[in-house]
């Protein structure tokens, strides 16, 4: 059976657009789409030709495991990045691992506290460095604990 159907979108809601807006504008490197006046604070993103990201300021409650997934074609880059900025998140998934089928895995929160994963092809070249670090896994599997 084939599937032609896709994502279109993801809303979020966050706390402070403005620190959403630096967080998945210039972290994350999402492009800002078109946003109409939804008569609330409101910022869209672009993750490709079709498939939005939108992000809305308003009173919410959010989940703790819920997330959403971006497959980056950098991970290295990100890796580097959230590392930097100390927003990797291993509380709630585990650490940082390659799982069994090759796809690299990290969290972050942004700002609001939304969780988002970043993954990459199970084929992507991935700097072996990485998985030195205490908070990585050095074996492939699906989940671990944060210790």
């Amino acid at each position: 059976m084939q599937y032609d159907n896709s994502i279109q979108h993801v809303n979020l809601m966050v706390d402070d657009l403005a620190a959403a807006d630096t967080f998945y504008g210039e972290v994350l490197g999402l492009p800002r789409a078109p946003t109409p006046d939804l008569g609330f604070p409101a910022q869209f993103y672009a993750v490709n030709t079709s498939q939005e990201l939108h992000v809305n300021q308003l009173d919410d409650i959010r989940p703790e495991r819920a997330h959403f997934c971006l497959r980056v074609d950098d991970f290295d880059t990100l890796f580097r990045r959230a590392h930097e900025l100390g927003i990797i998140e291993t509380e709630t998934w585990g650490k940082v691992r390659r799982l069994p089928t090759g796809v690299m895995q990290l969290f972050v929160r942004d700002p609001s506290g939304n969780l988002i994963e970043l993954s990459c092809e199970a084929d992507q070249p991935v700097d072996q460095a990485i998985f030195d670090l205490d908070f990585v896994e050095p074996d492939e599997q699906f989940f671990s604990s944060s210790s």
